[in-house]
C-alpha cells in the first residue's frame, strides 16, 4: 500500500502520469509560497490555449477545466473561451454537469468546487484539509471504522504533502447522479461520497476491495448503477444491499482512465488503444478493435448510420466503432488539428472539441446524440 508519491507534479491526464501530491505551497509554511487552495485562479494568460485537462458538454455550450485552477468557458461551440471566475489555484482534472444548472470540479489538493448557477461562479466544497481530517476521523485508532493500513498510508501522505495538513492526492474523477447525491475519486485508492449536495462527505475507501490502493481514474453511473475504473484492471460496481463496490470482470490487466454508461451499455477505455463494451453490466465484455496504440481518452455516443460511438486518442485521432466491435477513422467534417497532446473531448453544438496540453481545438463536425 506505500506507493510513492511524487509532488508538486502536474496530473494533466490520468494515463500521462498520476501523482499524488500538487500541493504548490501553503501560506506560513516552509517555502513561503501562497496555499493553492486558499488563492484564486490566475488569469489565464493564453486563453483559450492554456493547459486544459478535461472538457464537458453542458447542453450547447462547453466548460473546461485545466491547470492553475483555470475554468474556460464556450458559448459557441468551441469557437471562442471565456475564463470564469474559479476559488483555487490548484491543478483541476475533471468536470461534469447533472443539469444545466448544477455542476462539479474536482482535481489536486483533494479541491472539490461546485456550481449552481451553470458555471457563473464555483464554491468550494473540499479541500486537502477538510479531506485529511474526514480520513483521520474514520479510519484513526478513534476513528468510526479504525484501518491501520489506510491509517498509516494517510499519515504517510500527510507527512509528504508540501503543505503541511494538506492531503496531497489529486481527485481525478467525479459522478453525481443528481445535485446533491455523488461521488469524487482518485489517486491511491481515495474516495467519498456526499448526499446532500457537498455539505458533508464519508470516505469509502475500505469498501472499494483495493488492498492495492489502485489510482480510480473515472466513476460512472446509470439506472442506479454506479461503476468504477482504474489502474491494473481495476473494475467495480456498486452492490446496493452492501453499499460497497464489489468486483467486476476484467478483460484487460491494464490501466482504464475512462468510463461510459448510458444507454444499457458500458464502455471503459484506456491505455494503448485499448477500449471494451458490455451490454450486461459487466458480466461480459466485447473488445472494439481500434487499431490504434494510442491512449484512447474519451467515448462519445453517436446518431451516425451504423456507429455506435466516437472514440477520441491522447494523439487526436477520431475513430468510430460500429456495432460489430470494428473501428475506423471517423469521416465527419475536418474542422482542425489539436493543439499537443489530447486529454479529454466533447460535444456540443454539434462540434467535436478536444482539451489538451495546448488548449481547445475543434476537430469535426459531428451530429451526436443526446446522453
Amino acid at each position: 500500500m506505500n506507493k510513492q508519491i511524487a509532488v508538486g507534479t502536474l496530473c494533466a491526464l490520468a494515463c500521462c502520469a498520476i501523482v499524488a501530491g500538487a500541493a504548490i505551497g501553503g501560506i506560513g509554511s516552509h517555502n513561503g509560497l501562497r496555499d493553492p487552495i486558499a488563492t484564486p485562479a490566475p488569469n489565464a494568460v493564453f486563453g483559450a490555449h492554456s493547459s486544459l485537462t478535461a472538457v464537458t458538454a453542458v447542453g450547447a455550450r462547453l466548460v473546461a477545466v485545466g491547470r492553475r485552477g483555470v475554468i474556460l468557458a464556450s458559448a459557441d461551440a468551441g469557437k471562442t473561451w471565456q475564463q470564469q471566475p474559479s476559488p483555487v489555484s490548484s491543478d483541476l482534472t475533471a468536470v461534469q454537469f447533472v443539469d444545466a444548472q448544477h455542476g462539479w470540479i474536482v482535481g489536486h489538493d483533494a479541491v472539490v468546487l461546485k456550481t449552481t448557477d451553470g458555471g457563473k461562479t464555483w464554491e468550494r466544497k473540499l479541500d486537502g484539509r477538510a479531506a485529511l481530517a474526514l480520513l483521520n476521523a474514520r479510519y484513526g485508532p478513534q476513528g468510526t471504522a479504525p484501518d491501520e493500513a489506510i491509517a498509516q498510508d494517510i499519515e504517510r501522505a500527510g507527512g509528504q504533502s508540501a503543505t503541511p495538513g494538506v492531503l496531497p492526492y489529486p481527485l481525478l474523477s467525479v459522478w453525481f447522479s443528481s445535485a446533491n447525491q455523488g461521488y469524487v475519486a482518485g489517486a491511491f485508492g481515495l474516495i467519498l461520497q456526499t448526499i446532500d449536495g457537498g455539505a458533508s462527505w464519508t470516505p469509502l475507501i475500505e469498501r472499494t476491495a483495493n488492498s492495492k490502493m489502485n489510482h480510480i481514474y473515472a466513476i460512472s453511473g446509470d439506472g442506479g448503477q454506479v461503476y468504477l475504473a482504474g489502474e491494473q484492471g481495476f473494475l467495480r460496481r456498486l452492490d446496493e444491499g452492501s453499499g460497497a463496490f464489489v468486483p467486476m470482470a476484467s478483460p484487460y490487466e491494464g490501466s482504464f482512465f475512462g468510463m461510459a454508461a448510458g444507454q444499457a451499455r458500458l464502455v471503459v477505455h484506456g491505455l494503448r488503444g485499448n477500449a471494451y463494451t458490455s451490454d450486461d453490466g459487466g458480466a461480459r465484455w466485447n473488445k472494439i478493435n481500434t487499431g490504434s496504440s494510442s491512449n484512447i481518452v474519451a467515448a462519445l455516443p453517436t446518431s451516425g448510420p451504423g456507429a455506435s460511438l466516437l472514440l477520441v486518442t491522447q494523439t487526436g485521432d477520431v475513430l468510430e466503432s460500429a456495432a460489430d466491435g470494428s473501428a475506423r477513422p471517423y469521416q465527419g467534417q475536418h474542422r482542425g488539428q489539436p493543439r499537443g497532446e489530447v486529454y479529454g473531448a466533447a460535444v456540443a453544438g454539434g462540434a467535436l472539441v478536444a482539451a489538451g496540453m495546448a488548449g481547445a481545438s475543434v476537430l469535426r463536425g459531428v451530429p451526436l446524440s443526446t446522453p
